[in-house]
């Protein structure tokens, strides 16, 4: 089969799961295809016009992907007090612009996260100064992290030298996660004018671990500013060579290759006992001229002694003994191992080598197989 006959078969597959789900399973099978709502948007809308939770899930997704579901007044007329927690998380979506604000923030504390979610992204979408006190609830009081990330985020859009300085209480408690949610907040352009910029060259200079790498990689994006791209630099380099493997990971796939010190990093890392972390330097070290040949040989014999991440990268290099190990993988008993070797295979340009998971036993595969397949652009 060739990409495009492959592309055909997953639309067909994915059109017919969102269709044809059972009520109790469909809910989830539709967020699994959250990244292709566009492709899908005919099943889809099919689907919205049921009134059960499916058609919720359905019409949330379709409001995701700015897929034409943009009638916000009437969403929330329809369902903004509905008993149905996924239905007023439809409304809740929908309440985007100043003139639904009222409405949006009381949706901000609904018991159902659901909902709160729902109407926090709406809010990444409306620049509301109202909005401003009741992200910072949200923020720093909600029991999901996922919520807590998405008002800090929505708070970056604001030029306020308070927000900046809330957040920075703020980040004083918080852990990691936040810390680094509150770093894209103060890196967003908005922010960074009203004293956030500073707050991220704080964090880069003297603090370690995953929110000063974050630091380093938003400080990289502000070149016209004096030294802030060589902070940034620098705070990656130190993380590349201090701290936990996930964190060092983090580093080394954001360090920029075009900077000497930072090719040295890499080349320390290259020779560690770590494996992801060699791996990872590895991987970035195959695209330097002068560093491929080595790095690949040893990538490949850390592939042998069973690295994912190395296999992987030489996948990337269209390597054919690592795409050849990835195939393998799709006869798995395991979904997770079958789904990651999928996803390697699309990822590297290979969406055929993958099609016979179109037929997998499973339908949440089935379903994200379809998915992976039709987001990749055409």
């Amino acid at each position: 089969l060739d990409n495009g006959r492959v592309r055909d078969i997953a639309f067909e597959v994915g059109a017919r799961e969102i269709r044809t789900a059972a009520p109790a399973d469909a809910p989830l099978l539709i967020d699994e295809a959250r990244a292709c709502t566009r492709p899908l948007m005919g099943p889809l809308e099919e689907r919205a016009r049921a009134s059960d939770d499916a058609g919720a899930a359905a019409a949330l997704a379709l409001l995701d992907g700015h897929s034409g579901w943009d009638e916000g007044d009437a969403l929330l007329r329809r369902y903004g007090t509905s008993p149905s927690a996924p239905w007023r998380a439809v409304a809740a979506r929908g309440a985007v612009g100043k003139d639904l604000g009222p409405a949006r923030r009381k949706l901000y504390v609904d018991p159902d996260e659901r909902v709160r979610l729902a109407a926090l992204r709406a809010a990444l979408e409306t620049t509301d100064p109202a909005d401003q006190a009741p992200l910072l609830e949200e923020a720093r009081l909600d029991p999901n992290p996922v919520a807590q990330a998405i008002a800090t985020r929505a708070l970056g859009a604001f030029a306020s030298t308070e927000v900046v300085l809330r957040l920075r209480d703020l980040y004083a408690r918080a852990d990691d996660g936040l810390r680094q949610s509150i770093v894209d907040a103060w890196g967003q352009t908005p922010s960074a004018s009203a004293g956030g910029l500073v707050e991220v060259i704080r964090v880069a200079e003297n603090e370690r671990g995953a929110p000063a790498i974050e630091a380093g990689w938003v400080l990289l994006r502000f070149k016209a500013e004096r030294n802030a791209a060589a902070i940034g630099t620098r705070a990656l380099i130190r993380g590349i060579k201090e701290g936990i493997s996930r964190d060092r990971v983090l580093a080394i796939r954001d360090a920029p290759t075009d900077d000497p010190s930072v090719l040295d990093a890499l080349r320390q890392a290259a020779t560690l006992g770590d494996p992801a972390v060699k791996s990872a330097a590895l991987s970035r070290l195959v695209d330097v001229p002068g560093s491929r040949a080595q790095a690949l040989v040893d990538l490949r014999e850390l592939a042998k002694d069973g690295s994912p991440a190395a296999v992987l990268a030489l996948a990337h290099a269209d390597d054919a003994g690592a795409i050849e190990t990835l195939r393998k993988s799709l006869a798995s008993n395991d979904p997770k191992t079958r789904l990651s070797a999928m996803r390697a295979l699309v990822s590297v340009g290979k969406p055929a080598s993958a099609a016979e998971l179109l037929a997998d036993g499973d339908p949440h595969v089935r379903m994200s197989v379809s998915c992976a397949i039709l987001a990749v652009p055409n």
